[in-house]
């Protein structure tokens, strides 16, 4: 489907070129001036917010008594429609001039050639990257160099737990990924709670795997290689560190740490044996955080990030996440996409950010934002490591590594028949064959060669 998507785009953009029928631009790189005030404008801007329709209707009324001279039209589309409305509004000509799309998935909208359905963001990076929450955040929307995403609204999966349980059986949050072991040991052993539920059928799982290899990666020093900055780096011989990750996850598969039968089970399913007191722990987003407590009055949640092993503790975590972003159309007049620019940088201030917290209870990306609940502020606490060693990639993906979480979770599960060594090559392969694919990637790109030997550590977690 990428594919073909790749190749309309490409017709559609040639179609753009040729014939004033398409009424746009040139595709140009991100706007340096202003609009003149005296310019009147109108934009389209297209959410998937609908719970929170009120609060950006009354933020775009401030931009719009900010700056009289341009008008903002709103729609609103659910999020599991947002990517297919957004193609569809580009070949009909019609793509919003400022649109919420995911930072970490910007891939579809990208895919044909640069920027073919958002504009870069370079300039506006260098700007105000160092206001941000988590710098890295901005490389999950870099592709081929380029920036496309404004990170404005973290999501993602951290573990929950119930506090009063915990304290009920004198265990504690961990700090560490030795402490996060034995805490899930002792919950076994007591023998009345799952420790971690997960949905295997969401991939939720499959977390702890890249949990563990995003530790692996800061601790030889993967993270500082130019091949792995651009999502590429080559393979080693030996991966018998990689091997271990994945038979400790699966080990705790056979276990039942997640559950009886969890590949099965969805994230909502898991959520349902976190709030029956059936488990101890459960992945889930800040967005379940008022469901969960609302079902459970008696008990207090707490939530943390997975921990890095004790030697790196206070450098990284890991949370399944990425970003709400804000990206804008590079097919549009230059004062529409001034002021398309105007607005993103209105968005993402200081002031509307503070306003988004209060308002909507979303962990917000500008780290100068207050949060007046403490469950919300410990919670963005943890948060501010989403998008952590995030690498820009600079290469398109497709259709062979799409199934690549269904393969781990098969492996997993022990459905597959392939050992850890056997899945890893695979998944390795299926990368490689999609970074060889011309119709993606034309010319098509190569492993990148490690430039300095792994470094040496403790690798008595990986036991």
């Amino acid at each position: 489907m990428k594919k073909i998507l790749a190749l309309l785009f490409g017709a559609l953009l040639a179609c753009c070129f040729m014939f004033a029928g398409c009424d746009q631009t040139e595709i140009g790189d991100e706007p340096i001036d202003g609009l003149d005030p005296n310019t009147e404008v109108k934009i389209s801007f297209m959410h998937m917010w609908s719970e929170h329709s009120a609060a950006i209707q009354s933020i775009i009324d401030g931009f719009e008594k900010k700056y009289p001279n341009i008008t903002v039209e709103i729609s609103i589309t659910p999020y599991d429609q947002i990517e297919q409305v957004l193609q569809a509004a580009f070949i009909s000509g019609k793509l919003p001039n400022v649109y919420i799309f995911y930072t970490h998935y910007m891939n579809p909208l990208v895919s044909a050639s640069d920027g073919v359905m958002a504009g870069t963001l370079n300039n506006l990076h260098d700007e105000i990257v160092d206001s941000f929450i988590q710098p890295d955040a901005w490389e999950m929307g870099n592709i081929n160099g380029n920036y496309y995403s404004v990170p404005f609204r973290a999501t993602g999966e951290l573990v929950f737990y119930n506090k009063t349980l915990f304290e009920e059986k004198g265990w504690e949050k961990p700090d560490t990924f030795e402490e996060f072991e034995q805490l899930m040991d002792k919950i076994y052993a007591d023998g009345d709670y799952i420790p971690l539920a997960a949905g295997g059928q969401d991939d939720q799982i499959t977390y702890l795997i890249n949990a563990m290899s995003l530790f692996l990666s800061v601790l030889d020093g993967s993270v500082d290689e130019p091949g792995y900055q651009v999502g590429r780096l080559e393979p080693d011989e030996d991966i018998s560190d990689a091997v271990a990750v994945y038979e400790k996850v699966r080990d705790w598969y056979k276990q039942e740490y997640f559950g009886r039968g969890a590949i099965a089970v969805s994230s909502s399913g898991a959520i349902k044996q976190f709030t029956s007191r059936n488990a101890a722990m459960v992945f889930a987003n800040v967005n379940n955080l008022g469901d969960i407590t609302s079902i459970m009055p008696n008990d207090q949640i707490d939530a943390f990030a997975i921990p890095a092993p004790e030697v790196i503790s206070d450098e990284v975590k890991y949370v399944f996440g990425g970003y709400d972003g804000i990206s804008y159309s590079p097919v549009a007049s230059k004062d529409e996409m001034a002021a398309s620019l105007m607005l993103i940088r209105y968005l993402v201030s200081d002031e509307v950010q503070q306003i988004l917290a209060d308002r909507t209870q979303s962990i917000i990306v500008n780290k100068n934002v207050e949060y007046h609940d403490a469950t919300y502020a410990a919670f963005a606490e943890e948060y501010k490591y989403v998008g952590a060693y995030a690498t820009g990639i600079d290469y398109m993906t497709g259709d062979h590594s799409a199934g690549n979480n269904t393969i781990m979770s098969a492996y997993i599960a022990g459905t597959s028949g392939l050992t850890a060594a056997e899945t890893i090559k695979l998944l390795n392969d299926n990368v490689y064959m999609d970074m060889q694919d011309t119709l993606i990637n034309d010319p098509p790109v190569d492993w990148y060669p490690r430039q300095n030997p792994k470094k040496d550590f403790d690798r008595s977690w990986l036991n």
